[in-house]
């Protein structure tokens, strides 16, 4: 990867020539990680042994990426759907229910992928099966903030009108609605014990 340098934690990670601006690194169990740029490089790494799993260019805009339930896969957010690709840059499936994404989860115990689109749509995907579970119009507008609680696998968005909504995907309301500022959402957070 040219123009990369790469020493002993992500954050000293310096993204270069091609890769600039970029999402943060994606980090799987703390060994693999996902990097892409804005200008659709994509790469997935060993972290422990530096080696390059693949590289990749989808010669489009990425918005978010996220790793899937092992580091075999992995779902990358492009400028209009959807793609699934494999460790080798292999595309598996390409996904064109799922339209002009923003943001990613993946919730590990429940095999799901969360995702949050531009259009303000919250959709469920079941990887094991490749089958949309759930597709919820948020009322929000654009999706740009998004993130889950490890402990119960409550999807958390926030909206440019600052609240922060929660989502299960088998309600199509909100679980809670909450006003947290007086200006839009930038970021949400959730405690890693779930609190």
């Amino acid at each position: 990867m040219a123009g990369e340098e790469v020493e002993g934690d992500w954050r000293s990670l310096h993204c270069g020539r091609g890769w600039s601006p970029c999402p943060p690194p994606h980090i799987l169990l703390l060994r693999h990680l996902l990097l892409g740029g804005r200008r659709g490089h994509v790469a997935a790494l060993d972290w422990h042994t530096k080696a390059l799993m693949c590289e990749i260019n989808v010669m489009e805009a990425i918005t978010d990426l996220e790793w899937l339930h092992t580091e075999t896969m992995f779902a990358v957010a492009q400028r209009q759907w959807l793609y699934v690709y494999d460790n080798q840059g292999v595309e598996l499936n390409c996904l064109r229910r799922f339209h002009k994404v923003q943001r990613m989860t993946f919730l590990p115990y429940h095999f799901l992928l969360a995702t949050a689109s531009e259009t303000g749509f919250l959709q469920y995907l079941d990887i094991s099966v490749g089958k949309e579970v759930a597709t919820i119009c948020t009322k929000g507008g654009r999706l740009g903030v998004m993130t889950q609680n490890p402990t119960n696998a409550i999807v958390h968005l926030g909206h440019s009108n600052g609240t922060v909504t929660l989502w299960s995907p088998n309600i199509k309301e909100p679980l809670v609605r909450m006003l947290c500022h007086r200006g839009a959402v930038r970021a949400v957070a959730v405690d890693g014990s779930g609190t």
